[in-house]
């Protein structure tokens, strides 16, 4: 009996570790932080390659320059549970534009951004 519940102790174990694995590999992004780090008039095309990556849309706008937008997707814990999370949990979107003209940021905006709101933007993949 007691080997029995040895081995079901040590399969829980290597099952839960496995799983913590699987998650440790999506990379996460820190917007809401990152954005704090770009500075307009001051900051350069390549230090908001170098923080924030490359962007998710990419706009040309009036006078040559070019509008990033990056965004990403926050679940809460509700929200990923199976069945009942899409009525349960809270879906919002962190979206950060940036206005580069030349080569320095002209502007930065952050905004959190509800399910509804972001779907409205038409941003979506």
């Amino acid at each position: 009996m007691y080997r029995k519940s040895s081995i079901i102790a040590v399969v829980l174990c290597l099952s839960l570790m496995s799983g913590m694995v699987g998650c440790s590999r999506k990379s996460v992004r820190h917007l809401a932080s990152d954005v704090a780090l770009v500075t307009p008039g001051t900051t350069t095309k390549e230090e908001v390659l170098t923080y924030l990556g490359p962007p998710n849309a990419e706009y040309e706008v009036a006078e040559g320059g070019v509008l990033w937008v990056y965004y990403d997707e926050k679940k809460d814990l509700l929200h990923n549970t199976p069945y009942i999370g899409e009525k349960v949990g809270e879906q919002t979107f962190e979206v950060v534009k940036v206005t580069i003209n030349g080569d320095i940021v002209e502007t930065v905006g952050y905004r959190a951004m509800s399910e509804g709101e972001f779907r409205e933007t038409g941003l979506t993949e």
